[in-house]
């Protein structure tokens, strides 16, 4: 009798898959909102039933991909399946940041093997063919604008966007990271109310106010600035990681000094508003930015928060 409850409830959550799935192939605003959703029919199966049983599963999906229609749908399955199998597993052990970081390693790996994939057998480079079009977009819009204007400060911001554009490809680890973790946070967001609702017990992840990184974060991001002032040739894989690693570096000192605001609006008895007010204008505001990553390093080093008393 489990058994059969078992086949049937998995039936019905591949079913479910198979739709959300072509919904986004065949329906790509709708799609787009959607691929957050994907993992979640392995996520809840994989949360109440055993792996060997969720694999099963998994294996059933790759299959039936490929017969509703071409070979992309098993990237698909591939890409946001073992993604929700993965989280189901460590929220059933009541594991969040787990479930986030094995979400967001999954995608990673699947990303970096669907890219070398479109390399070898589509001769498709996604990264090199959006700097083309990036570039061919900006080369008209330039066109545009000087045929109206020949101001030397729209032609130094152009340089400055060009600039940027070419460092597209080097930053690709970082977008592929970023990505990842958006992937993973939006999913964890939308799967906590839905599995609450199905009385699936899942912990919640710790407020932003008590995120606190080590100190040894602040040696890591001196290091890697002090190997950035050498400038070394940007061709190299040398240049590629360092200037990755510092990216990806100022976004966690960034999260921090976010941390702290929380902290201190919380602590100070400020609405909730403020703090999330602050995040928006700073995203807009780079000087501001700045500030807040400096405010990050201070909060890490020092014990910043034993000094504020409370309202």
């Amino acid at each position: 009798m489990r058994r059969l409850h078992v086949i049937t409830e998995g039936a019905i959550l591949l079913a479910i898959f198979l739709v959300l799935m072509l919904f986004t192939n065949y329906a790509p605003i709708i799609g787009g909102i959607l691929l957050f959703v994907l993992p979640l029919p392995f996520l809840l199966f994989s949360i109440r039933h055993k792996v060997t049983d969720t694999l099963m599963l998994f294996f059933a999906g790759c299959i039936l991909s490929l017969l509703i229609g071409s070979i992309t749908n098993i990237l698909l399955v591939l890409q946001f399946g073992l993604s929700g199998i993965i989280m189901g597993v460590f929220y059933k052990k009541q594991q969040p940041v787990g479930a986030l970081i094995g979400r967001s390693i999954a995608y990673i790996i699947n990303l970096l093997l669907g890219y070398i994939g479109a390399i070898l057998f589509f001769k498709i480079d996604f990264i090199d063919d959006t700097v083309a079009m990036v570039k061919q977009s900006m080369a008209q819009s330039k066109a545009i604008f000087s045929n109206f204007s020949t101001d030397e400060e729209i032609t130094k911001q152009y340089k400055q966007l060009e600039e940027g554009i070419e460092l597209i490809p080097t930053l690709s680890p970082t977008i592929f990271v970023g990505t990842a973790i958006l992937f993973a946070v939006v999913t964890h967001i939308i799967a906590v109310p839905i599995l609450r609702r199905l009385r699936v017990s899942v912990p919640a992840l710790k407020p932003i106010r008590e995120w606190r990184l080590p100190q040894s974060i602040v040696w890591y991001y001196l290091i890697v600035s002090i190997l950035l002032i050498f400038n070394p040739d940007k061709d190299t894989f040398y240049f590629m990681a360092v200037l990755n690693i510092y990216i990806i570096l100022q976004a966690v000192i960034l999260i921090q000094g976010y941390s702290f605001i929380y902290y201190y609006c919380y602590v100070k008895g400020i609405s909730k508003a403020v703090p999330i007010i602050i995040v928006i204008v700073s995203l807009l505001m780079p000087l501001l930015l700045y500030l807040i990553r400096i405010l990050g390093i201070i909060d890490i080093s020092f014990p910043l928060r034993s000094k504020i008393a409370k309202r």
